[in-house]
Formats: structure tokens, C-alpha cells, sequence
């Protein structure tokens, strides 16, 4: 908040120095006069108090040096800050032994004060000319153009319109305005600083409003929020195009006066997706959807699901906080509706992350929306790639239509929406007006496709002229397409390459007629034309693409073949950068290897039909996966991205000790003590690449940096992977590493590795939602059993205990809707602390710790039983201080 802070302190401080010069030149007037004594006595004691209150707000805007650090502002702001502070001072001792008081002697303190006034009338004075150079000076930095880095107001313009590119908000319009009536400011006197005064106050204003618009913003973001959006291949030029004009698909038609849904289905390949994109960014979209509109403002918004992304990438979450994002970054008038749907919606708050309940509030409100001019059209792709998050989904999509329903029947909103002609998508669909079958209209496309794809091949031309039969290649491709685009994809690179390799004719037709023209069987004969030999390696690494619970990285492949050759590569392996060049080599070596499409592979099955073929033995995919993140963590340099390998390490760990612990749920992978161990050790490495890759001395790759204190770098810190480990939920690893290293449970000086228990951030966001973050009770109890102190206080908390910080988080968050297996989680979590000696006696903060278990609101057996806990440990402290004063007395 560090641009609200400098626009309050330039305005305050331009406020105080007009201030200050009229109540010098006030002085001045009345030390010349003899007559009006009473009056100026009242406009000196109004215009003082204001000037005290001013110079006390100074005082209060002025930020720490971390927050001045991190604003980039101007020192000069900060250094005329402390002069109007000392003016400040300088002003109330000349003024306040001038004013006349009441009660007796009024003639007599007339007399007095009228020498004192005389006596000080150059000191103020020269006071005043001190305050119109500062404010001359000020104005100046303000308005100048010339020096934009020295002037407050500019910077923390610039500042939010630089966060505004970063989020695509639309409000740069509105702080463009203000700036250029900042900078057109053209005089430095009085009525210029009551212009730049006015101006101030609405760049307050707004500013204020933009930074909530951030905050939101953020809270909606995910990383992969427009990964699967780009990587949607380019529609190849020419093609498409027909959507708009044809009347057998009547799309032009829906986005003019239609309404509800427009359904795109197709077969799987058939190009829905790039269809999609480029419906949802055409220039022609927009100009008929206006018509629709009638004059009112129309927003778009697009959401791709993608089966083979991140749980946030195929979940009804991520499709609430994409289109939300979208929306809100285009229309700030919605912020405050979006925000009232949170169960908190205090500014503190606000960027917490959301749960299903708050975003579906937020749906359902948009869907109501009557009292402002906005039309929506959303674009919703892969409605069949849809999982609820999970790996495979076996549910009626019941749960994904209802929330698409809602906002389709608000006369303000209409959904294009695409997938393959499932029977859940045909019964919710198949009878709309507004639909089209894909393959049956892109025929033309497919030829302009083919045709240009192979005439724009030197050897196809030369073949063609030389064979007369070479034309009818890309016909018979045409035919045998079915509408599905990426078949004709594959096909046509197959026979690209065979032109490479100089192939005939003859050799064209033979690879044509050889491959399949079902998608099923076209990618089951390239697996099973595999070399016996590769066999192996192509089953470790489909093994582990169907566990991953992400897209891995093309690098991953490289560490995967290394596994083969040294099991133990990742624990061996230097800790440094790969060169750019060695880069680029794994990454083409990698990307000829695995140029077939990894979510259709997965969806039709292929895949799980080869691995029961082709068993490999002693080969764990997480283990693996383990290892290769680790190996991430050591190759590559980006912060960002090394602490989200971190995050899928250690939820592969806890899958690890998930299976270890529960055989009978994972007999077809089982683990072996020998496999826990392993892990073990990986774990262990991670640690001790922790601290040799270390940002500074105290400060480490593993640590939740959000919770850090401006203390924090100060002091000397533990460095290890137990942080996150606690967080995972890994149980066994983190028993196995205290008995190990006992010292480190009492050595984590930043943050107790009970308050990690007690409060899980968001370590491994793969293993809980967004917004759980209730204690991890298995985890609490090994560490209040191995001794961990609950009244230890937290430096970075300014000293408040573990127990207390917690204490104060279930009391924020008891306004919050909260499954009963959470409110289990954290009764049981203040029954476990109570009993290993938590304090209750005396107050937290303006409450006792019954008053605060009132506010905590739960249920009443849970209630009553820690009320019973805490009254018998009362009668307990109440025994042993009798029965001590006994002894003392004897």
C-alpha cells in the first residue's frame, strides 16, 4: 500500500504548509493591528488545531524503510516530511503563548501578548518564508514532467498503472486523466496548491479503489490462469471464417439477438478448441455481440478446460475464478458486488483465497445483476475435459451444468460452450436451436489446409509435376478426415517427413494408406510401432505422465532417461544452472521425442492398454516424480518456479507415504520400506540444497516469505525442509527427521514448527483447497509429543505465542463457512494444545480465553468439553498453588 501511503503524505503536507503560511501571515496582520484582537485570537486557535492535526498525519503516513524501500518513492518527499514536522513545532511555540485565555485580567494578558507579538514578529516571518520555499518546491517536483522520478504523486501513478498491465485491469484510463491534471498544474502559488490539493484527494481516491481492484484480482489469479488458453495452436489462416456468414450454422445469428447457449460439439481432434479460441478473440465477435448489447457495455470472457492440466485447469473453481478474473479486470464497477459475496469482506481479507461457496455466490449475483448497463458472453471450451480436479472423473457433470444454467437464464448473459456429443452434454443441449457439428463443416478448411501445408513443399512439387497422381494425395487426406483436424495434423507431418527422407510416390501412398483413419487406432499404431528396445523408457515416462498431476516440463524427460542409467542421479547431481546451450539441446532432444498429443493419449486410453502390456518392474512414476522435481530444484535458477517444484515434491511425498501406509488401497503400487527410504533421502537432499543455494546467509529457498517480519533477516534461522514438510502433511519424514535431528524442532527462530501445524499455508496446493487451512492434527500430536512448547513465542509476531496466533486466526475466520470435518480439525487441534499445556489462564488481546472459545463458535459438545478441560486444569493450578503456600508456610 506504499503509493496510497505517498499520495496521502503529499497532500498532507501541501495541506499543512497553506496552513501554516496563513496563519503566519493571520500573525502578521494582528501583530499590526490594534483592533479585531479578539477575532484573530479565534481564527489562530481554529487554523492551529488544524495544523496540529495535519502535522500528526504527516507523522502517521510516514512508512517504515522496508515499505519506502519497496515503493521506490523519492527521498525528498520523506525529507520535506520531517521539515514540516520541525515547522510544525516551530509554529505551535510561536502561536500558542500569543493566544488570550480565558478567565480574569484580559487587559492585563492584552498587554502581554501584545509585546510577545511584537517581539516575534520576525520569527514568524521568517517561518513563513521557509514554508513558501517548501511549498514551491513540492509543487514543483509534483507537476514537473522533466523529473517524473522525483515527484510522489507521478510515481505511484506510474506504479499502479505498471500493476495494472501485470493484472489487465482497466482503470489506467482514470489515473491517466488525474496524472495529466496534475501535470497541468500551471502555477506554484496558492491557488495552484489548492488545484494540486483537489487533485490529491481524488488520486486518493481512486487510488484506494484501484489497489482493492488488485487486491481481488490477485486473489482470483492462479499461475496456469492462461496456460491452456496458449497453448491452443493458432487456426491455420482462411479457416473459420464461414462461421460468421454461413446461415446453416446460425452463430452470426446467436451473437446479434440469441440467447442461452450455443453448443459446438464434435469428435475428439476435430479442432473445437482452436475453434473456440478464435471465437471468443475475433474482431467479428465483438462487433455483433454490440448489436446485442443495444448501447450497453458487452464483456467476454473464455475459460478452456484441459483434462491433462493442474486440478485448478479441469475444476469448477478454476472456471469461476478465470471468467471472474476476466470480468472484473474490464468492469471495476463490480468490485464491490464481487467483494460483498465474501464471508469476510474487509480489505484485509480480501486477498485470501476464495472457496466454491464465495465463487458461486459471486455467479449467482452476476446472474441477477439489474442495476448496471452489462451484457456478458462467455466462451466455455471442453466441457468433456471437465474433472472436478481429479485424474479421471466418473460423475453425470450434473455439478459442472447447474452454475452454467444459472447464469444462462439471466437475459444479460449467454454461454458458447463446446464438447464432444457426450450423452450428458446431449440430453443438457441436443435440442437447443443455437448448435453445430463440427467435422461436418470443416471440409473446405481441411483442403485449404492440405493443399497449401504440401504445395508449399519443394519435393511435393517436384513429385507433382513429374506425377500427375500426386494431386489426388491431398484429396484422398480430405475424404479420409471424418472433420477430424488433427488427424489431418498428424498425417500431414508424417508425410512431410517421408518427403525429407526423398519418398516416391509409390512411398507416399504406401504411409498413407498405412495409417489408420480412426484417432484410436492412428495413435495405437504409432505406440506399437515403437522398437522393442525404446519400449521400457516409453512406458516409464507414460507412467508417469498419467500420475502427474500437472503438465511436466520438457526438461523432466531428460531426468527421466537418467533415471534408467542412475537411479540415484538426482541426490548425485551437481546444484547449478544448465548452460543456455546444453538447454536448448535437452529441450529439441526431448520435444522430437514427444511430439504426440499427451491429453488424447490419456482420454481414449491407449496409453493404459501398452503399460498392461508392457509391465515395467521396480519402477515407483512417484518416486520418480520426486526425484525429478528435485532435480528441477538444482537445474534451474527462477525463484517462482523452484518453489513450485518444491510444492510437487512433497505432494508426490505424501502420495508416497500415503501408499506406504495404506496397502490395501494401492496394490498396484505398492511401496517397499526401501522405496520410503529413498524419498527420505530426497527429502533430505532438498535440504541441503536449501541452504547451499541460500538468497543470503539467513535466508532460504523453503521459507513461506509472505510471513516474514522486517526483524526476520536479522536473526539467525534453521535451514531445513521441515517447514513444508509439516505443511504436506508428511507425517513419516518428518518423525524420521526429528528422531534424527532432535534440536531442530526448537531451532525454526522465524516460525515454530507447531505454528505450521496449527496453521498449514498453502505449501502443496495440490493437497488441500485453496482455502483449508485447518491444523494437521497426526502431525500435532508428533510434535506436542516430541515437545514442542505451545506458549513459545513467535519473534516474528512481535512476540505473540504459537498458541496465541492461533487462537487469533480460528476467531478471524469463525464468520467463515466451515465444513464439519474442518471444525473437527481445529476442536481437536484446541483440546490437543490445551491438554500439552496451553495457557488459558489471563487475557489474549481484550479477551480471557473463554470469551474468546464463545467467539470461535463451536458446536456445543465440542464447546462444553473444552470448557470442562479448562476449568479442571483452573482446579488443578488452584490445588498446586494451595498445597505450595502450604509447603512454604511449614
Amino acid at each position: 500500500m506504499a503509493e496510497l501511503a505517498a499520495i496521502a503524505l503529499a497532500g498532507n503536507i501541501l495541506q499543512f504548509l497553506e496552513v501554516g503560511i496563513k496563519l503566519t501571515r493571520t500573525a502578521t496582520r494582528v501583530y499590526q493591528s490594534t483592533d479585531g484582537f479578539i477575532k484573530e485570537d479565534r481564527d489562530f486557535l481554529a487554523d492551529t488545531e488544524r495544523s496540529r492535526k495535519l502535522a500528526y498525519l504527516i507523522h502517521q503516513n510516514q512508512w517504515t524503510p522496508e515499505e519506502h524501500y519497496e515503493s521506490r518513492l523519492d527521498d525528498s518527499l520523506m525529507e520535506t516530511a520531517k521539515i514540516c514536522e520541525a515547522y510544525a513545532s516551530e509554529l505551535v511555540a510561536l502561536l500558542d503563548p500569543m493566544r488570550l485565555k480565558s478567565g480574569g485580567f484580559r487587559g492585563l494578558q492584552s498587554i502581554k501578548i501584545s509585546m510577545l507579538r511584537q517581539f516575534k514578529a520576525r520569527d514568524v516571518r521568517n517561518l513563513e518564508v521557509k514554508m513558501i520555499a517548501a511549498r514551491d518546491n513540492l509543487m514543483l517536483a509534483l507537476i514537473s514532467t522533466s523529473y517524473v522520478q522525483q515527484s510522489s504523486a507521478l510515481s505511484a501513478i506510474r506504479q499502479l498503472k505498471q500493476q495494472n498491465a501485470v493484472l489487465e485491469a482497466n482503470t489506467t484510463s482514470k489515473l491517466e486523466s488525474i496524472e495529466n491534471l496534475i501535470q497541468g498544474v500551471a502555477s506554484i502559488d496558492a491557488d495552484g496548491a489548492t488545484t494540486m490539493i483537489t487533485h490529491l484527494d481524488n488520486l486518493a481516491t481512486e487510488a484506494k479503489q484501484v489497489k482493492r481492484q488488485h487486491k481481488l484480482l490477485k486473489s482470483l489469479r492462479f499461475p496456469t490462469i492462461r496456460q491452456r488458453h496458449s497453448a491452443i495452436m493458432e487456426h491455420h489462416k482462411a479457416t473459420f471464417q464461414w462461421i460468421f456468414t454461413s446461415t446453416e450454422t446460425g452463430f452470426g445469428e446467436w451473437l446479434e439477438s440469441g440467447d442461452g447457449f450455443f453448443w459446438v460439439k464434435g469428435k475428439a481432434g476435430s479442432g473445437k478448441s482452436t475453434l473456440m479460441k478464435f471465437l471468443a478473440t475475433h474482431d467479428e465477435t465483438e462487433i455483433r455481440l454490440k448489436t446485442w448489447g443495444k448501447g450497453q457495455k458487452v464483456v467476454t470472457a473464455s475459460h478452456f478446460f484441459w483434462n491433462a492440466g493442474t486440478p485448478m485447469q479441469k475444476s469448477l473453481t478454476g472456471l469461476f475464478q478465470t471468467i471472474l478474473y476476466q470480468v472484473v479486470k474490464v468492469c471495476p464497477e463490480l468490485i464491490d458486488m464481487v467483494i460483498e459475496c465474501r464471508k469476510d469482506p474487509s480489505d484485509l481479507m480480501l486477498a485470501e483465497p476464495w472457496d466454491d461457496d464465495e465463487l458461486r455466490i459471486a455467479f449467482q449475483r452476476l446472474s441477477s445483476l439489474e442495476s448496471l448497463p452489462l451484457h456478458f458472453c462467455f466462451f466455455i471450451d471442453g466441457l468433456d475435459e471437465y474433472t472436478a480436479g481429479k485424474q479421471r472423473y466418473t460423475g453425470t457433470f450434473e455439478e459442472l451444468l447447474a452454475p452454467l444454467r444459472v447464469l444462462a437464464s439471466s437475459p444479460s448473459i449467454k454461454l458458447c460452450v463446446s464438447s464432444r456429443p457426450w450423452n450428458s452434454f446431449d440430453k443438457e443441449f441436443g435440442r437447443l436451436e443455437w448448435q453445430l457439428q463440427l467435422e461436418d463443416l470443416t471440409r473446405e478448411d481441411i483442403r485449404s489446409y492440405v493443399t497449401e501445408q504440401l504445395g508449399a513443399d519443394q519435393k511435393f512439387q517436384e513429385l507433382s509435376n513429374n506425377n500427375p497422381q500426386c494431386s489426388e494425395i491431398p484429396e484422398t487426406i480430405v475424404q479420409r478426415a471424418q472433420g477430424v483436424f488433427l488427424w489431418v495434423f498428424l498425417v500431414v507431418n508424417s508425410l512431410l517427413r517421408g518427403l525429407c527422407n526423398d519418398d516416391s510416390y509409390t512411398d507416399l501412398q504406401q504411409r498413407l494408406n498405412e495409417l489408420p483413419d480412426d484417432l484410436y487406432r492412428y495413435f495405437e499404431h504409432m505406440l506399437y510401432s515403437i522398437e522393442k528396445v525404446y519400449w521400457d523408457n516409453t512406458t516409464r515416462i507414460f507412467r508417469t505422465v498419467l500420475v502427474s498431476e500437472q503438465s511436466l516440463p520438457l526438461l523432466s524427460f531428460e531426468f527421466l532417461d537418467r533415471e534408467v542409467d542412475d537411479p540415484a542421479y538426482a541426490i548425485t547431481m551437481q546444484s547449478q544452472p544448465l548452460s543456455k546451450e546444453r538447454y536448448k539441446r535437452i529441450h529439441q532432444r526431448a520435444k522430437t521425442r514427444l511430439n504426440a498429443p499427451r491429453d488424447f493419449f490419456l482420454d481414449t486410453g491407449v496409453i493404459d492398454k501398452i503399460i498392461q502390456e508392457r509391465p515395467t518392474q521396480d519402477f515407483n512414476p512417484h518416486l520418480s516424480l520426486c526425484k525429478v522435481m528435485l532435480a528441477l530444484t538444482k537445474a534451474l535458477t527462477n525463484f517462482q518456479s523452484i518453489s513450485t517444484f518444491v510444492a510437487d515434491l512433497m505432494y508426490y511425498a505424501r502420495t508416497i507415504e500415503d501408499m506406504y501406509g495404506q496397502p490395501d488401497l494401492y496394490r498396484d503400487t505398492p511401496i517397499s520400506f526401501g522405496s520410503l527410504t529413498e524419498m527420505f533421502g530426497i527429502l533430505d537432499e532438498l535440504a541441503r540444497v536449501n541452504t547451499e543455494r541460500s538468497v543470503t546467509p539467513d535466508v532460504h529457498l523453503l521459507d513461506n516469505l509472505e510471513h516474514l517480519s522486517k526483524d526476520y533477516f536479522k536473526k539467525p534461522r534453521l535451514n531445513n525442509v521441515l517447514a513444508p514438510a509439516v505443511q504436506a502433511g508428511l507425517l513419516l519424514y518428518v518423525e524420521d527427521r526429528l528422531r534424527r535431528h532432535p534440536s531442530e524442532l526448537q531451532l525454526n527462530t522465524g516460525r515454530p514448527l507447531l505454528d505450521y501445524a496449527l496453521r498449514p499455508g498453502n505449501t502443496a496446493p495440490m493437497l488441500r483447497s485453496p482455502s483449508e487451512t485447518v491444523p494437521i492434527i497426526p502431525i500435532l500430536k508428533l510434535l506436542l509429543h516430541l515437545g514442542a512448547n505451545p506458549n513459545a513465542r513467535v519473534d516474528m509476531y512481535d512476540g505473540k505465542t504459537t498458541w496465541g496466533c492461533f487462537l487469533e486466526t480460528c476467531q478471524q475466520h469463525a464468520a467463515r463457512k466451515r465444513s464439519p470435518e474442518e471444525v473437527e480439525k481445529i476442536a481437536a487441534a484446541l483440546e490437543l494444545m490445551i491438554d500439552y499445556g496451553a495457557r488459558v489462564e489471563g487475557h489474549f488481546g481484550p479477551l480471557t480465553f473463554m470469551e474468546l472459545l464463545d467467539e470461535i463458535n463451536l458446536p456445543p459438545h465440542w464447546a462444553n468439553r473444552i470448557q470442562e478441560m479448562t476449568e479442571n486444569k483452573y482446579e488443578k493450578k488452584s490445588l498446586l498453588s494451595s498445597i505450595t503456600s502450604w509447603l512454604q508456610w511449614k
